[in-house]
């Protein structure tokens, strides 16, 4: 069994290719279930979880400071591959292993912060996206897939949107 530890390194690219430089931090989505809530007579309140959906999420992008060239378009969708190294340890050898891990997002600029300006201090600007889309891969295996415009939710390598679109179907 693989013990997770921390993540060794991670690269962020854009479309897939250029490499972005100078980010400190990203800030994956919550996968949140939509609820609602139910009552009536002889009920007592209760929030139902509607299967296979979910409400909106959002990505934050944190820069280290204000660099040229690093700009995403208002009105483009931004397409996003974070390639990442996670350590850990495996529990019956006791040895380092290394395994990769792949998000890969796709949404629009929802906010752009600049930061706090101060004398001495660096701005750490961030962008926030609105994702429509949303995969996470660790080791060739893949954990999360949600794809608001075409019926895919994958949760824990489970398709729960599979009996409704068969229903549909």
């Amino acid at each position: 069994m693989w013990l997770t530890g921390p993540i060794a390194d991670a690269i962020v690219r854009k479309n897939g290719q250029n490499e972005i430089v100078g980010i400190a931090t990203v800030t994956t989505p919550d996968i949140q279930n939509q609820v609602e809530e139910l009552t009536g007579l002889g009920l007592g309140k209760y929030e139902h979880v509607i299967p296979g959906l979910f409400d909106s999420m959002t990505m934050s992008i944190k820069f280290i400071g204000i660099a040229p060239g690093v700009t995403f378009a208002e009105h483009q969708t931004v397409n996003l591959i974070i390639n990442a190294a996670i350590t850990g340890l495996d529990s019956e050898t006791h040895e380092h292993v290394e395994k990769p891990m792949t998000i890969s997002s796709k949404g629009r600029v929802k906010s752009k912060k600049l930061g706090e300006l101060g004398k001495g201090s660096k701005p750490e600007p961030e962008i926030e996206l609105a994702l429509t889309y949303y995969k996470v891969e660790i080791d060739g295996t893949v954990d999360t897939e949600i794809n608001v415009l075409n019926k895919i939710a994958i949760i824990d390598g489970v398709d729960v949107a599979a009996a409704i679109n068969k229903l549909l179907s």
